[in-house]
């Protein structure tokens, strides 16, 4: 009872602190996509940096940047549809 009791008041920080919310919330939310308050676009900011230091410039490593939405043709010519399973993902509609 206590975990649950932690985490309501972690999701009341997080909503009155709008470090992030779902993304579209007043038409109910869309799964998987988040807006940014402050504090959440400063953390994102920092990790991203701190991530750039050590790869890009450490490591030498080059940079890109690219969408990670993509259309359905995209993931039926590369074969996720029929092979690519990922067992970390539950459907919260059937529960499989």
């Amino acid at each position: 009872m206590k975990t649950l009791t932690t985490n309501r008041k972690l999701d009341e920080l997080i909503k009155r602190k709008f470090i992030y919310a779902n993304a579209f919330e007043v038409y109910n939310g869309v799964a998987g996509l988040f807006d940014l308050g402050p504090l959440g676009t400063t953390l994102q900011n920092n990790v991203i940096n701190e991530w750039r230091r050590h790869f890009v410039k450490h490591d030498k490593m080059l940079e890109i940047s690219t969408t990670t939405l993509a259309p359905h043709k995209v993931f039926e010519a590369s074969g996720h549809l029929e092979k690519f399973s990922d067992f970390m993902v539950k459907d919260i509609k059937n529960g499989q």
